[in-house]
């Protein structure tokens, strides 16, 4: 049977994982590069196999818990569950940039601009979290919480702007859809970055 401290490295590792997914997802939609995209779907069927085993593991362990140990691991399966949330919304993320790319679709130079803003404050919330976890550092976590600038704002911001300008005839309204759905995916993300954070600063 595994230990907490293994378990927790095991987290970490996931943790670790998803932040290089989040990243080489975005570098496979800026390149328009297919096999990175493919390589990431790998990773996140890693993901899914991490997550079946260490809630497995947490499971076995809490048997033998006391109340304490069980908060704790309580914590550490919900923070697991989160992180392999954030991998399938990874996956509908590369599902739709496979679709923009197969069919030329482009976005306008200012829904570029504008995704890239959004992408760029959650791949922080992110990095933070894995480092927060990695150096068992509650501060980073804490720091993911206190973020000026919130994924939701933000979208909700870009979306206005969308609409203006599918009115204006700027955008194609199949690229519109993706670019609706990239919005909505990566702060699905975000809102699970958030959920872990707070789960680490519970932990003992």
């Amino acid at each position: 049977m595994e230990n907490l401290i293994s378990i927790r490295e095991k987290i970490n590792q996931m943790a670790s994982l998803a932040l290089s997914m989040l990243k080489n997802t975005f570098t496979g939609f800026m390149q328009h590069d297919l096999d990175i995209l493919s390589a990431v779907l790998k990773d996140e069927e890693r993901l899914n196999e991490m997550e079946k085993a260490l809630t497995l593991s947490l499971a076995d362990i809490s048997k033998a818990a006391s109340p304490a140990e069980k908060k704790n691991i309580m914590l550490l399966a919900n923070i697991v569950a989160d992180l392999e949330e954030i991998g399938d919304y990874v996956k509908d993320m590369i599902e739709r940039i496979e679709i923009k790319i197969e069919e030329k679709l482009l976005f306008s130079d200012e829904a570029l601009s504008e995704y890239k803003h959004l992408y760029s404050v959650v791949e922080t919330e992110l990095d933070d979290l894995d480092k927060a976890l990695t150096l068992n550092d509650k501060n980073f976590a804490q720091r993911v919480l206190c973020s000026r600038e919130h994924a939701d704002t933000l979208v909700e911001k870009y979306k206005d702007a969308h609409a203006q300008r599918l009115v204006l005839g700027v955008c194609i309204p199949r690229a519109c859809n993706m670019f609706l759905d990239l919005l909505d995916f990566t702060a699905q993300i975000s809102r699970h970055v958030k959920a872990i954070a707070k789960n680490i600063l519970g932990l003992a």
